[in-house]
């Protein structure tokens, strides 16, 4: 196997703390730029009231269902740059981007003709009334046209991470946030002479921000100055790397699909209450997620130590960092939790004040926060075993809990206990709880580490 020597930190050696924070750092604040973006598209799309609101809430989350179907790509591409990285084998790092690039543009187009073909029925079958669906159908159709740059702009960047190329990922991510919180008011309210399109507007501004993203991403892969680069010597597809990736990808794109689909579930649920149960939710939940995006990072950080150390054959440093990463994360969620708990109605009202939004939205907040500790533990230890290339657990237990436990139990208390919209804030705290708990038990068993890529 040919090697050379790789330009970066070293993350298999040194302080564990300052690797962890080397990475989390750049990792957290790249969340921190989509917390931005959530916060400011929350915001303008409440201006042009409930049934906006209620639009995007249906929209976004049948767009993360389709999106699953490729971020498990992400995954599987990272797991094996890390491992490459780690292994100081820089030849096969740039293979295997190229490999994961070339299944990310086949999966981008697929994606974009289911899309545009399931929106209507989706849609219809979440219980959108007529105005929303009308505004939902426009939003999805120009969403899914450019679901080639989301989806691999998703990708390039977990592989980026993958090589610890932490702080490349989030200037990429920071060029497309910005792009779109200048774009999304010009558009949807047709400022200067920018068309007026109303949340059509919001659609246009992100698709239009990755798509700036993805040029960088370009540029930093063609002129070779990262970790990770194109060979334009090795374009060929490789179908034993690409089986591998799949293989690897598969299970975290279950997971990811169980996820997303299980949230579907609920806003269907939730839709059954009207337009402001499904606005006063959008709300709240769009906080919830601000709330975990940091954790997503040092989730990733989490993913880049583990893969990057078993390459080096340091299993038990490995398991060290991801331990120590859960731990930072639980702190930090006991603090924001605590935040967003206290002053839950207050902070739905900036975005809607309406009574019976403000009403709905801060009951979900208060039943939800607390349990987002457990969350923690599970995204940290998720992204500790995506790392490993051991995607299998996460897949069982989102089954588990998301699927056996959140939408059966909320699925139950609103149609036979009659709790209505507490049963669902109901199922899902007690899904983060088990999830969390679950992911800390089977991590802590230890089979990850004989997993090979």
């Amino acid at each position: 196997m040919e090697t050379a020597e790789l330009a970066g930190r070293d993350l298999t050696s040194g302080s564990i703390h300052r690797n962890i924070w080397y990475l989390a750092i750049p990792m957290m604040l790249e969340s921190g730029i989509q917390n931005v973006s959530q916060l400011l598209d929350t915001y303008w799309v409440g201006q042009l009231g409930s049934a906006a609101l209620a639009t995007v809430t249906l929209s976004v989350t049948i767009r993360w269902v389709l999106n699953s179907l490729a971020n498990g790509l992400g995954v599987g591409g990272m797991a094996i740059v890390a491992r490459r990285v780690g292994e100081r084998d820089d030849l096969s790092t740039q293979h295997a981007v190229w490999q994961t690039i070339l299944l990310g543009i086949g999966v981008s187009v697929g994606i974009s003709i289911l899309g545009v073909a399931l929106a209507r029925p989706l849609l219809v079958l979440l219980g959108a009334e007529a105005e929303v669906l009308r505004l939902g159908l426009s939003y999805l159709h120009v969403v899914m046209g450019g679901m080639f740059a989301l989806v691999l702009v998703f990708i390039v960047n977990s592989l980026l991470r993958g090589a610890g190329e932490a702080r490349l990922a989030m200037t990429v991510l920071l060029v497309c946030t910005a792009v779109n919180v200048i774009l999304e008011p010009l558009l949807i309210w047709g400022w200067g002479p920018f068309p007026s399109l109303g949340v059509v507007g919001s659609a246009w501004a992100n698709v239009l921000g990755f798509s700036v993203g993805l040029c960088v991403q370009a540029v930093i892969l063609l002129r070779g100055r990262a970790r990770v680069a194109i060979n334009m010597h090795d374009l060929a597809p490789d179908p034993r790397l690409m089986r591998n990736i799949i293989l690897i990808a598969l299970p975290s794109t279950a997971q990811m699909i169980l996820r997303s689909s299980s949230r579907l579930v609920i806003v269907g649920l939730v839709g059954m209450f009207g337009t402001f149960a499904l606005a006063g939710y959008g709300v709240a939940n769009r906080m919830l997620l601000i709330l975990l995006i940091p954790l997503f990072g040092l989730g990733n950080a989490a993913s880049t130590l583990v893969g990057q150390n078993l390459g080096a054959s340091k299993p038990k440093r490995a398991e060290r960092n991801a331990w120590w990463v859960a731990a930072y994360a639980v702190g930090i969620m006991a603090v924001t939790a605590t935040f967003l708990f206290a002053y839950a109605r207050p902070i739905i009202a900036f975005f809607d004040a309406t009574p019976q939004v403000i009403a709905i939205g801060g009951e979900a907040i208060r039943f939800i926060a607390p349990t987002l500790v457990f969350s923690a533990l599970g995204v940290v230890l998720g992204g500790a075993f995506s790392g490993a290339g051991d995607t299998l657990p996460a897949m069982i237990i989102n089954l588990a809990t998301l699927w056996g436990l959140e939408v059966a139990l909320a699925y139950a208390l609103v149609h036979w206990a009659g709790q209505g919209l507490t049963g669902i804030w109901w199922g899902r705290a007690a899904a983060n709880v088990a999830n969390g708990v679950i992911f800390a038990i089977w991590f802590r068993a230890g089979k990850w580490k004989q997993r090979r890529v």
